[in-house]
């Protein structure tokens, strides 16, 4: 009796393992293939590149021994107010509120790198990067989904309901700074907005 119980309670333990194992690395058949990383294969490509072009180059200065090196130019801001804000500078900072508070803190440092279409923004100290997409000349904007808590009833009948909205913030350079307004919902006026002026 002990003989017949042992034998499918073992093939069961067999089987478990088995499919065990096949759902974690999945049916092998021969060899074992290698593994696909695809920033390993893009930094192999890039270095490939970076060597050919190497091997090019100096195959034309040995011809031309004489010729000067080539640099490349660093991207620069596009407009003169992207110029004017563009690394790391300390602004002082006036909040202007309407419907929503922007609070008013003391000088800041705030660092602007721009990228293409693109500038990220980071506040002094060790702050969060935010990324804003350019939307007109001197003008970026950064989206992002909000919540607010609607009540309604009295006493025991209150009932609270959450709803999202979308939440803007804007960015318009000036020639001294800029000026970062915050829009909720679909409304085309600002709650607030901070005015930085460049100090240092």
């Amino acid at each position: 009796m002990k003989k017949k119980f042992a034998l499918p309670i073992l093939l069961a333990t067999i089987l478990l393992t088995l499919a065990c194992g096949v759902g974690l690395e999945g049916i092998s058949f021969g060899d074992e293939q290698e593994r696909i990383n695809p920033i390993k294969e893009m930094f192999e490509k890039e270095t490939m590149v970076a060597m050919l072009t190497l091997t090019e180059e100096s195959g034309s200065a040995l011809a031309e021994a004489t010729s000067e090196p080539k640099y490349q130019s660093v991207t620069q801001p596009g407009s003169d107010m992207e110029r004017t804000v563009a690394g790391s500078h300390e602004y002082s900072v006036i909040a202007t509120n309407f419907e929503c508070t922007c609070q008013a803190t003391a000088n800041m440092t705030v660092d602007f790198n721009f990228t293409g279409d693109q500038v990220e923004i980071t506040n002094g100290g060790g702050g969060a990067t935010m990324v804003y997409e350019k939307i007109s000349e001197n003008q970026y904007q950064n989206s992002s989904m909000g919540y607010y808590i609607l009540s309604s009833g009295e006493g025991d009948q209150t009932t609270q309901t959450k709803v999202e909205e979308e939440n803007r913030t804007l960015i318009n350079l000036n020639g001294n700074g800029y000026v970062m307004e915050f829009y909720k919902g679909s409304s085309s006026t600002p709650c607030c907005f901070y005015t930085f002026k460049i100090e240092k």
